[in-house]
């Protein structure tokens, strides 16, 4: 298995951009969709009974999502390499917990939630700390700061002074309200999705979405204030 697990490090010598958001892979109702889904059952019924390499295309197809989300939550392009490595070895250990149960974006879901509390892990060790949320008013959803627009390339490209307070802002939240606005507002998940992944009923999620908004809203304008 040590070999395997060095395999992967291969595999993740493909340039990550954490810049890139939205490549959560979403799947719908067309035929490709349900090919690629199909695809996908096969792979890990394969993983299932021992066949390492099924693992790699899954690799391939999910490590710039897990990258992505374990970059935002803890800020560290070495950390988020060694949680994203970390979570898809994981993953193949336990690939026989795996279960599909006939839903959408099932394996992407159970992996990030993988990513997720490898993240914690390491915040944890590095003891962060969290700090009450001040500020209860809801934030409309087409005002959060990480509304997702990824075929606006020119917004994107206008917009990179912004992103990069917004990834600073986005660090200066405690990590419970950190993995809430990740999930929503950068990788575009559903409520339903997040439960999945979190733990936690869809209310709890919406109020930490809310809350969220408002403190990065908040952080926002204290960091623009700043000389």
């Amino acid at each position: 298995m040590a070999g395997f697990a060095r395999s992967f490090r291969v595999t993740f010598t493909v340039a990550l951009n954490p810049e890139q958001s939205g490549a959560y892979p979403v799947l719908t109702g067309s035929a490709d969709a349900v090919t690629r889904a199909e695809e996908e059952r096969r792979l890990i019924a394969r993983c299932a009974q021992g066949e390492a390499e099924a693992f790699r295309p899954l690799v391939v197809r999910y490590q710039r999502v897990a990258f992505s989300v374990s970059y935002r939550m803890l800020g560290s392009r070495a950390d988020a390499e060694d949680v994203s490595q970390q979570a898809m070895v994981d993953a193949f250990h336990a690939i026989d917990r795996f279960r599909n149960e006939g839903k959408p974006n099932a394996f992407s879901v159970w992996l990030l939630r993988i990513v997720i509390n490898r993240s914690k892990d390491v915040l944890k060790s590095k003891r962060w700390t969290e700090k009450p949320l001040g500020g209860e008013g809801e934030v409309a959803g087409s005002d959060a700061a990480f509304a997702h627009r990824p075929l606006d390339p020119e917004v994107n490209l206008a917009s990179n002074q912004q992103r990069q307070l917004l990834e600073a802002a986005l660090l200066a939240l405690p990590p419970k309200y950190r993995e809430a606005l990740i999930l929503k507002d950068v990788e575009d998940l559903s409520y339903e999705e997040m439960r999945s992944i979190l733990r936690l009923p869809i209310t709890t999620l919406k109020i930490r979405v809310v809350r969220a908004r408002g403190r990065l809203r908040e952080l926002l304008g204290e960091r623009e204030e700043m000389p």
